[in-house]
């Protein structure tokens, strides 16, 4: 499909939703925790969502893939009524579990996590079915930590999306992940209007845990079907894990649920710091998340071992760091 084409399928779909939302009032609205203080719709989510099924619907692409893309409509779902009445989190658990064993068992899953010097390759064996379902349920919970500054998740997204494309050498599903970046850029670009404005649109829950399904499942496929040590495709998922690991940590000790929102994330400290400004906060993300997968996928290029070393060190010292100057 040409740019052109790509792009009047999301205005239309963008001027639908924003109808659909104002007459139906699907707005996320300011509390005591939330950053805005005006109204904002929190659609953006599905209007990627139904890009996406719109393209594999209709195009020939890599069929898991377009497996992980329908299956998400359950993930999707479950964000929109998240959206409306705030679902308990364990029920939130409960239905992502169901689609992710699915793929799971219909074959988007691998027996180990790859060869490395020395140690040789780490099969997950017996524990395979749950690990995948406790690292997958992790990245998507922790993807949808970090939707709490405009435009954040959508960047992380992506920096994810061109990552792949840049790992990948099949052109097919190289084209397929260009397509798919044309409505998160969109909705990047949505997502930083000023609040004034009648187009401003969040991803909302909708969005944050489809992108952690499909980033999950995908980071597993790359693997699975592509050969892609996985060494390589930790390296973008660095900020979720090490934040959700941080602060689900820190709610422990002081004795809170692990559920519980707050805005103890390193994103909402750099904002404040930055006094608020949105697009400084997601720049020095950008530049720091693209600078960080770099030199992971350098080291990478070395040593197997050694890369996982570093990632693992990367995380105690974010660890040490966060809680001395939180």
């Amino acid at each position: 499909m040409l740019p052109v084409n790509l792009t009047i399928l999301y205005l239309i779909l963008l001027l639908f939703t924003v109808f659909i939302s104002k007459k139906l009032d699907f707005y996320d609205k300011p509390n005591v925790r939330k950053i805005h203080n005006s109204k904002v719709f929190n659609t953006g989510g599905i209007i990627i969502y139904v890009f996406y099924l719109i393209i594999v619907n209709f195009f020939e692409f890599n069929h898991n893939i377009e497996l992980i893309i329908s299956i998400s409509f359950f993930i999707c779902i479950i964000g929109f009524i998240d959206d409306r009445i705030n679902l308990n989190p364990s029920v939130k658990v409960l239905f992502i579990i169901i689609p992710s064993a699915y793929l799971i068992l219909n074959g988007i899953s691998i027996y180990d996590l790859g060869d490395y010097e020395y140690i040789g390759i780490l099969s997950l064996g017996k524990f395979q079915l749950p690990f995948l379902i406790l690292s997958t349920g992790l990245l998507i919970n922790a993807t949808n930590y970090i939707d709490g500054v405009d435009g954040l998740l959508l960047t992380f997204f992506i920096c994810c999306l061109g990552y792949y494309i840049f790992l990948i050498d099949e052109t097919n599903t190289i084209y397929l992940l260009k397509i798919l970046l044309v409505p998160v850029v969109l909705n990047l670009i949505m997502n930083l209007l000023p609040y004034k404005s009648k187009i401003k649109i969040f991803s909302g829950n909708t969005g944050s845990l489809f992108i952690g399904f499909f980033i999950s499942f995908l980071t597993i496929e790359l693997y699975n079907s592509f050969s892609i040590h996985p060494v390589y495709l930790i390296w973008p998922l660095w900020y979720p894990v090490y934040d959700f690991l941080f602060v689900s940590t820190n709610r422990a000790i002081l004795k809170k649920s692990i559920f519980s929102a707050d805005n103890t994330h390193l994103h909402h400290k750099i904002l404040i710091k930055f006094k608020k400004n949105h697009l400084k906060t997601i720049l020095l993300f950008f530049i720091s998340n693209v600078s960080i997968i770099y030199l992971g996928f350098l080291v990478s290029n070395f040593s197997k071992i050694l890369s996982l070393i570093f990632f693992i060190i990367g995380f105690i010292f974010y660890f040490t760091m966060r809680f001395k100057f939180k």
